[in-house]
């Protein structure tokens, strides 16, 4: 029996894409970016100093959640080294991190579900594709330092509390493989 209160039944797809390949999304991107972030004046800004500057480095790679052409969810992150501006300010903050956290790393930089497709499972699809396959010693992400849904998630895929920043953020990070979570029953 289904519940009333989401009776639509969403066709999403996740789709792994590159930096070439996730410019004609960008509009659609900006469209959820907006939404649940709010970060940026306009479009122009965020595709200059984010999007665009973002999806050129090395190991980028864009998961992203479609039904039909409307884009319900993405996630993206690249590989993070010293003399970026993350890891440099991680370095700085928390000194007593052992230095393989900052460098040669995959950085998941963002991940959004749109508010209406959210507790469907999209922002577990999003990060697990995003991050599937990939090589290297260590992840590194920031969420709020608050038990929010990107904490829970973070937490139930593996990841650990690195350190804190200013401002209520926090730094995460995973070594790779990331552990298969567990199925508990309840």
């Amino acid at each position: 029996m289904s519940n009333d209160t989401n009776e639509k039944e969403v066709m999403t797809s996740i789709e792994l894409i590159d930096g070439e390949g996730a410019a004609p999304y960008a509009d659609r991107i900006f469209a959820l970016y907006d939404t649940v972030f709010g970060r940026f004046p306009d479009k122009a800004v965020w595709r200059e100093q984010l999007f665009d500057r973002d999806r050129t480095r090395d190991g980028y790679r864009l998961a992203l959640a479609l039904d039909g052409e409307k884009v319900l969810g993405f996630a993206w992150g690249y590989r993070g080294e010293r003399g970026q501006h993350w890891p440099d300010l991680v370095a700085r903050t928390l000194p007593e991190l052992p230095a393989e956290w900052v460098r040669d790393h995959f950085e998941l930089v963002e991940l959004a579900v749109d508010p209406g497709a959210r507790r469907q499972g999209l922002g577990v699809g999003l990060h697990d594709a995003l991050l599937d396959g990939l090589t290297g010693r260590a992840l590194l992400g920031t969420t709020l330092a608050v038990d929010d849904p990107a904490l829970r998630l973070y937490k139930s895929r593996g990841w650990s509390t690195l350190g804190h920043l200013q401002d209520n953020r926090q730094v995460m990070g995973a070594y790779l493989p990331l552990p298969v979570p567990s199925r508990t029953a309840g």
